[in-house]
C-alpha cells in the first residue's frame, strides 16, 4: 500500500524551505504550495525517491559539512539560498544534479 501523501513530512519541510529560499523576495508574492505544484511529477516512484534523497542531503549537508550545527531548514533565507548556490556549484556530481532537478522541478513557481 503506497502512502497517501506524496512526500514524507520531513521532505515536505525541506522542500517548502528551498522554494522559499529561490522565491523572489518581493512582499505580494503568494504563498508557495510546492509539494501541490509537484504533485504529478512525483506521481513517479522513482522520481519521488529520487527528489526525497536529493532533499535529505540538502538537510544534512551543512551539518555535515561543519558548516552549522543546524540542519537547512533552521537556517535563514539568506543562508538557504547561499548554501543552495554552494552545493550547485562546488558539490560533488550526483548532489549537484539533485539540485538541479529540483530547481527545474520548482521553476514554474519561484521565477
Amino acid at each position: 500500500m503506497t502512502s497517501p501523501w506524496l512526500l514524507s513530512p520531513r521532505a515536505a519541510r525541506v522542500l517548502y524551505n528551498v522554494a522559499d529560499a529561490w522565491a523572489p523576495d518581493e512582499a505580494s508574492a503568494p504563498p508557495i504550495d510546492a509539494v501541490a505544484a509537484l504533485a504529478k511529477a512525483l506521481d513517479d516512484p522513482r522520481t519521488r525517491r529520487r527528489v526525497e534523497r536529493t532533499l535529505w542531503i540538502v538537510e544534512h549537508s551543512p551539518r555535515l559539512a561543519l558548516h552549522s550545527r543546524r540542519g537547512f531548514s533552521w537556517l535563514p533565507r539568506a543562508a538557504r539560498r547561499a548554501w543552495l548556490a554552494h552545493l550547485s556549484a562546488r558539490a560533488p556530481g550526483r548532489v549537484r544534479a539533485g539540485v538541479r532537478e529540483l530547481r527545474e522541478l520548482l521553476a514554474p513557481i519561484v521565477r
